[in-house]
């Protein structure tokens, strides 16, 4: 095997200071974590409507509209009736006051000496009789049910 050669440096031309520097690594300016944007929402321009509490709210309208329209109705109803009210306590007193006119135009006396002399007699003196009615009891029609029946007893008959 051969033999390594033995290394020598030349120093003649090594000057100190003649070295090459070694740089000094630049300070690198921190970059901030690249962030991506926070994802925003986007607006959805449709609207959705439910059906059923779209019809729920029609259904509340109609009957809020049917309330009002019948308090409206009972409110003339009672303007009514106190009209009539009035109007039958009016026609009340004046029944009374024609009663007592009439019963103070005749004199009972003469109306009973009147009915004497045209045969009437007094209610005491008249004989009463008492008579009981029985209405007779109609035979009821034959159903379909009976029918029926008869119609089966005609077939099967023994002939």
């Amino acid at each position: 095997m051969t033999q390594k050669p033995k290394i020598q440096y030349i120093g003649q031309f090594y000057v100190p200071g003649s070295e090459a520097q070694v740089l000094a690594p630049k300070e690198k300016k921190k970059k901030a974590k690249t962030r991506l944007p926070i994802a925003k929402r986007e607006k959805v321009g449709a609207i959705t409507i439910d059906p059923i509490a779209v019809a729920g709210i029609a259904a509340a309208a109609v009957l809020l509209a049917v309330m009002v329209l019948g308090v409206l109705q009972i409110r003339d109803d009672w303007a009514e009736y106190n009209a009539m009210s009035r109007y039958v306590s009016q026609l009340k007193a004046e029944n009374a006051e024609l009663k007592t006119t009439y019963r103070a135009g005749y004199d009972l006396e003469d109306v009973q000496n009147k009915a004497l002399g045209i045969g009437l007699i007094p209610k005491e003196e008249c004989q009463t009789m008492t008579i009981t009615v029985t209405v007779p009891q109609r035979e009821p029609e034959p159903t379909f049910w009976d029918d029926v029946v008869w119609f089966f007893q005609g077939l099967f008959k023994d002939s």
